[in-house]
């Protein structure tokens, strides 16, 4: 049996998001060392992306936990991430663009610098 594609969605996802948070906050910590003249607002919105990251993530990790899904990090070779998963008793790799998952960071990213509306109510269940 393979995997839903909705279980296929919150893992990519999970990817997604777990490497936009390592990504700010070594980014925040750089700001916060960096002198800006706008540093208060630039702090103020990267640690309120983080918030919001931290929370989706908390409902991410509990679908995750419900639906009997973990998913880690194997290794990257500088063009290709590969993360096994496990799931409902299967267990499978994926291996991905590292050039394709920094365009979705990117993506995701934009919804909070840009103010869309968050999708979290669609993890929620």
């Amino acid at each position: 049996m393979m995997l839903t594609k909705e279980e296929q969605a919150v893992l990519r996802h999970y990817i997604i998001i777990s490497i936009a948070r390592k990504a700010l906050e070594k980014d925040l910590f750089l700001l916060e060392k960096t002198p800006l003249k706008l540093q208060g607002t630039y702090l103020e919105l990267v640690r309120k992306t983080l918030e919001q990251i931290s929370k989706e993530m908390a409902l991410i990790k509990r679908y995750m936990k419900l639906h009997q899904m973990k998913i880690e990090k194997q290794e990257s070779d500088g063009f290709f991430s590969t993360y096994a998963y496990w799931c409902r008793g299967y267990e499978g790799v994926n291996r991905i663009l590292n050039t394709h998952l920094k365009q979705q960071v990117t993506n995701y990213l934009m919804r909070f610098f840009t103010f869309e509306k968050s999708r979290l109510s669609q993890l929620d269940g």
